[in-house]
């Protein structure tokens, strides 16, 4: 199934994943995180498994982000997962990221998936107010979750 923004006449166009975008996604991964990047190997492996849920976006037909989570669950029922959202930064501020955020919390909820978390470095103070403005509120700080001394954010949503 192909997922399509109702904003694709403005150039913008949300669709599924696939092996074809590995290395577009992997290049942009690099731009946006630093050691805890996934590799080609880990992308590749994320958006093929069976519980995946993986959207890119392209702007005016040009790779301009994506979004990969996740399904689980446990003794409290199915959850969400978002493992990364990257944004290149030439398409910052025309709403890519929320919608790319829209489209996996969607097909999440279709899933079955009641809630959804995510990790954001403490200190990311670009991503951590648009999670907000999305629906997830603050759940604790991680210690070390990113490395000695990089603490994670985890943040959680109702679906």
């Amino acid at each position: 199934m192909t997922y399509c923004d109702s904003r694709a006449a403005n150039g913008l166009l949300i669709r599924n994943a696939n092996d074809d975008d590995v290395d577009e996604m992997f290049r942009l991964e690099q731009k946006c995180f630093e050691v805890e990047a996934f590799s080609t190997h880990q992308l590749q492996y994320l958006i093929n498994t069976k519980t995946a849920v993986s959207f890119v976006a392209e702007y005016q037909g040009n790779f301009a982000g994506f979004v990969i989570g996740l399904t689980n669950r446990n003794r409290f029922g199915r959850y969400g997962r978002v493992y990364t959202l990257d944004v290149d930064d030439r398409y910052r501020r025309l709403g890519i990221a929320s919608t790319l955020l829209n489209a996996l919390t969607e097909q999440l909820r279709r899933a079955g998936c009641t809630r959804c978390f995510l990790e954001v470095k403490l200190d990311n103070d670009k991503a951590i107010p648009l999670y907000e403005k999305m629906g997830f509120e603050r759940s604790r700080i991680v210690p070390n979750y990113y490395s000695s001394g990089v603490h994670a954010l985890k943040m959680k949503k109702s679906l």
